[in-house]
């Protein structure tokens, strides 16, 4: 993951880290939680972080595409460049006012 997307909150789902040593001996199983129980991987060698265990279907925020979103997303927070409403039919109306 690039610096930046690493600013962000934490996700909505587990991450757990697991040295590469235990992670050969426990494949099986740190499979299975990321499958069943979309749990993060994160595979460690001295204390570095190497590699992830993720499920399929999150492996679309990994993708350079959705983390240059996040990067740009960061600096136009960073930079003062959003929108703040009081209710969402604001929000929507803006939205519409735009498209």
């Amino acid at each position: 993951m690039s610096e930046a997307a690493s600013d962000f909150p934490p996700p909505p789902y587990t991450v757990q880290e697991v040295s590469t040593t235990q992670a050969r001996k426990d494949l099986a199983e740190l499979v299975n939680q990321a499958v069943y129980g979309h749990v993060h991987t994160i595979l460690t060698r001295d204390g570095r972080r190497l590699a992830r265990i993720i499920p399929e279907e999150d492996a679309w925020f990994y993708t350079p595409h959705w983390q240059e979103k996040l990067t740009r997303a960061k600096d136009d927070v960073a930079e003062g460049r959003v929108k703040t409403f009081d209710t969402m039919e604001e929000m929507f109306a803006d939205l519409q006012a735009d498209a």
